[in-house]
This record gives structure tokens, C-alpha cells and sequence, in this order.
């Protein structure tokens, strides 16, 4: 699983989720977009924090 904001900020981590989630292997990936949040704010952000881990729990859940 990738997260990443959907605001691209300086550092191309936007883009690099892209890139990322393009080059696994694995059939079991997913890419998560939080929507209206950039990288930094899922560092801290509450809002963006509980999107993420709504869907990293699962996932990781199933596939660890």
C-alpha cells in the first residue's frame, strides 16, 4: 500500500507514489489518494491520519 495527498507539493511525492505503486511486484497493492490533503499534512493531520489508517488497517490486515 501507498498513501499519498493529492496536493503535489515540492518534493515529488506525488509523483513518486505513482511511480512506486507502478514498479511493485505485487499483485496484492494498492494506491491510496487522501483527497484535498498534501504530503506533509499526513504526517499530523487527523483528518488525513484517520483516512489513511481506515484503509492501511485493513489492508495490512489481510496481506501480513
Amino acid at each position: 500500500m501507498v498513501v499519498i495527498g493529492d496536493k503535489p507539493g515540492g518534493f515529488g511525492a506525488y509523483r513518486d507514489g505513482y511511480e512506486i505503486i507502478r514498479r511493485t511486484a505485487s499483485g496484492k497493492k494498492e494506491l491510496l489518494v487522501i483527497k484535498e490533503y498534501s504530503h506533509y499534512d499526513l504526517y499530523d493531520q487527523p483528518e488525513p491520519v484517520r483516512q489513511a489508517m481506515e484503509k492501511a488497517i485493513p489492508f495490512f490486515r489481510e496481506n501480513l
